[in-house]
This record gives structure tokens, C-alpha cells and sequence, in this order.
């Protein structure tokens, strides 16, 4: 995909979750908009992602996560990493309340 078709994508993607959000949609029928356009196990990849930045985050030992979790230890290094090269945009949200 080149940049242009993926900064288009990623722009559609993040107007309809706007849209969502402007519209005041209820989280029910926000979670079943997830379950139209994503797969269970895209939707679980998203989650489980956001789960190990945010413990990361917090301090949690990479060890700790992956038994946490049931994830291994590459893919919790895998969410340090993304961590550390976008350290500055992700902790405007990260560690979540």
C-alpha cells in the first residue's frame, strides 16, 4: 500500500470513529460497529495491544505481562518497542486511568 492510500485509509477510519463519537452512538452500538468491520481476532490483536502498552506503560515487568496475558514474550517486546519509537504521541494516552 502506498503512504498516500494508507494516510487515506487511516483518515476514513479515524473520521467514521469520529462521526461515532460526535453522534453520540451508544458504546453498545459502537461495539457492534467493531463487530461489522473487524474480525474477532482483529479486534482481540487491538486489544491485546493496547493492554501491553499500557502495562508497559505502568512499569509492569515484560515477563509479568506475558503470563498476564498468555502472550508471548516477543509479542510484549514487540509492544515495548512500538512504545519506545512513539514515546512521545503514545504517552499523551498512556499509562490509561
Amino acid at each position: 500500500m502506498t503512504q498516500s492510500k494508507f494516510q487515506k485509509s487511516t483518515k476514513e477510519i479515524l473520521d467514521f470513529i469520529l462521526e461515532i463519537k460526535d453522534k453520540g452512538i451508544s458504546m453498545d452500538d459502537s461495539e457492534q460497529f467493531l463487530k461489522v468491520f473487524l474480525t474477532p481476532a482483529e479486534i482481540d490483536a487491538i486489544s491485546q495491544r493496547l493492554q501491553i502498552v499500557d502495562m508497559i506503560a505502568k512499569g509492569i515487568a515484560q515477563r509479568e505481562i506475558s503470563e498476564k496475558l498468555g502472550v508471548g514474550i516477543a509479542t510484549v517486546t514487540r509492544g515495548s518497542r512500538m512504545l519506545q519509537e512513539n514515546n512521545e504521541l503514545l504517552k499523551k494516552v498512556f499509562p490509561r486511568s
